[in-house]
């Protein structure tokens, strides 16, 4: 008897800052995109450029200052952010699944599970999962970034799988 509603963070790696005197990101390029990108700043990225291997391929290492999808330490550094922001909001993350938070709101538990920037939230009370999505929205939604999607119901299509509550 919960009503159920899964989120999706837009572009959450890319709001995702990796710390100056932490983990360190660094990016190897090569080929084409660093031809690119001596066109657009060749002061800026010649004097950076390696040559490697049996064909000389142009290779540019930089040290990212954003997260990015797919490199390691954004999924890590994502996972963080969203723990702490949850966290500061009152959830507890369950000590035997990571991607597991509860918080009693109006004596009735909420659950909120995710995968990355996927997330279900449950609860007796829809209005419950309204004011999380709004928190969601102004927590990570943006014009800039994209606004956080919702869908509620019965039946959801979360993480490849369809979930029938009816």
């Amino acid at each position: 008897h919960r009503d159920i509603m899964t989120n999706d963070v837009p572009n959450a790696f890319v709001q995702t800052t990796i710390p100056k005197d932490g983990e360190k990101g660094i990016m190897k390029i090569r080929g084409q995109l660093v031809d690119l990108l001596m066109e657009v700043a060749p002061e800026t990225y010649e004097p950076f450029v390696v040559y490697k291997g049996r064909n000389n391929q142009k290779v540019l290492y930089v040290r990212m200052l954003q997260a990015l999808y797919r490199m390691l330490v954004a999924l890590l550094l994502y996972y963080k952010k969203f723990r702490k922001d949850i966290e500061t909001k009152g959830f507890v993350v369950n000590p035997y699944n990571p991607c597991v938070a509860n918080c009693i709101i109006k004596g009735k538990q909420q659950t909120v599970t995710w995968h990355v920037d996927h997330l279900k939230s449950s609860h007796v009370d829809p209005t419950v999962n309204d004011k999380f999505y709004n928190w969601l929205e102004k927590t990570y939604g943006s014009e800039e970034n994209g606004h956080v999607t919702s869908t509620g119901g019965p039946k959801q299509d979360y993480l490849a799988m369809i979930l029938d509550y009816s």
